[in-house]
């Protein structure tokens, strides 16, 4: 009976550690109030968490994202913040769909700080490791992403496991 309550709290901790995972976007957001007018930052963090729904448009949180720049500036705090939105893990139900979708416009971000920037996806999609790696390294030094859209980008440095969504 201690081995079915241990593993069903395993689970749990688990699910939690996958969902949810947006309030650290929002609370670096919300962080950069000292930037554009008052209210601006914490109106803009409270976007973040519907842009990374599993349900969301891969290309709202780019479109967000440069909304955030061009409210607050482009402050080093302010496009990093940006470029953590850019780089977040969309929210993925491995029961509703087998792949993540990435953003396939072109023109986003439009902020050119942000470009070449590519998200974490899902542990448990195939080729992860690869992308998530990635991820990382675009947050300090961005891919060339000259006239190609995020999708592109990401099958560029080897990752091609998803579905390219247009801009909604």
């Amino acid at each position: 009976m201690q081995s079915k309550a241990f593993i069903i709290a395993a689970i749990m901790a688990f699910a939690e550690a996958r969902f949810g995972q947006e309030g650290s976007v929002q609370a670096s957001i919300q962080a950069l109030s000292a930037f554009g007018n008052p209210g601006e930052a914490p109106t803009l963090a409270g976007q973040t968490p519907g842009v990374l729904l599993a349900g969301a448009n891969a290309c709202a949180k780019l479109v967000l994202a440069d909304q955030i720049v061009a409210a607050l500036g482009n402050d080093p705090q302010v496009l990093a913040g940006a470029a953590e939105l850019v780089a977040a893990e969309k929210n993925f139900n491995p029961s509703a769909q087998s792949i993540p979708t990435l953003c396939s416009d072109a023109t986003l971000p439009a902020t050119a700080e942000l470009r070449g920037i590519v998200p974490l996806v899902d542990p448990a999609v195939l080729g992860s490791d690869v992308e998530n790696a990635n991820s990382a390294a675009s947050l300090k030094a961005p891919f060339d992403a000259t006239g190609l859209s995020v999708a592109d980008v990401v099958k560029a440095q080897g990752f091609s496991n998803f579905t390219a969504q247009a801009a909604a």
